[in-house]
């Protein structure tokens, strides 16, 4: 198969698991070429080799820009098409945002460490901006962009804890369209005054976790014209086989932590 018959697919984070596989999967169709691409240098040339010579690797840093720019200038300019960018990269938190062992102190605690965001988010963010470039280049401009997600819903994963410890509550408010100045007016101008949500009913949804007897935490409360909706944390499809995904396990909780979580429902 030639060149101009074989896609191109850019596996980020393929020097592992998740990606070592997909990389696979997609030399064994034999209708793709494969760009690995990973920080990890020696188990991606390995990878890449054992594929060869469908596979190429490319050592990049999704969290970087340029870095992500440069690997997709030179996937193009080798193979002169991206068909599909599998977006796996992805790495776990860093610190520990509980700061439990700095209870007590006096000293401000140091700047949480954010790779996890940068590689998880804004690695994918870099990487399908530049795909969108690319694969308007194709010789059929178009393509696939598939990311592989840990779905956190950030308060509502660490609200549980920082009630039972700290008696801090941590809870969410969507916006409806609000007339602020940061909205254009020619777009408040399209909308219906009926579905603008006044900055009033901002303010109603803050002060009600603001109370001094509220005790909810880890809520989204929805903001729509004069109403607040509290949006039902939906059931896992596959029940307690999803459930157990999320669920908290004490002895990684207190490495990351140092303190173990006391959630009833933890896995001692």
């Amino acid at each position: 198969m030639t060149t101009a018959m074989k896609k191109v697919a850019m596996v980020t984070g393929a020097a592992s698991a998740m990606g070592d596989a997909l990389d696979t999967h997609l030399i064994s169709k034999g209708s793709w070429y494969v760009a690995c691409l990973d920080l990890q240098r020696g188990p991606g040339e390995a990878l890449a080799k054992s594929l060869a010579p469908d596979a190429h690797f490319w050592e990049a840093n999704v969290a970087d820009y340029d870095s992500q720019a440069r690997m997709f200038q030179e996937v193009f300019s080798r193979w002169g098409r991206i068909d599909a960018l599998l977006a796996n990269a992805g790495i776990v938190d860093r610190s520990s945002l509980y700061i439990l062992d700095h209870r007590g102190s006096n000293v401000i605690p140091p700047a949480p460490n954010l790779a996890c965001i940068h590689v998880d988010y804004k690695g994918v963010v870099y990487g399908k901006q530049l795909a969108i470039h690319f694969m308007r280049k194709n010789p059929t401009p178009g393509g696939n962009i598939v990311a592989t997600a840990t779905v956190i819903n950030f308060c509502r994963g660490i609200a549980p804890v920082l009630k039972l410890k700290d008696n801090i509550t941590v809870n969410t408010v969507l916006p409806g369209i609000v007339p602020t100045r940061i909205i254009p007016q020619a777009m408040l101008a399209a909308v219906a005054p009926d579905y603008l949500t006044p900055i009033s009913t901002i303010v109603m949804a803050y002060d009600r976790f603001l109370s001094n007897d509220n005790f909810e935490t880890g809520l989204a409360i929805e903001r729509s014209v004069d109403k607040l909706y509290t949006i039902p944390q939906t059931e896992y499809i596959n029940g307690r086989a999803s459930a157990r995904a999320c669920q908290v396990w004490e002895p990684l909780f207190k490495i990351m932590h140092s303190e173990n979580s006391r959630l009833e429902d933890a896995i001692p």
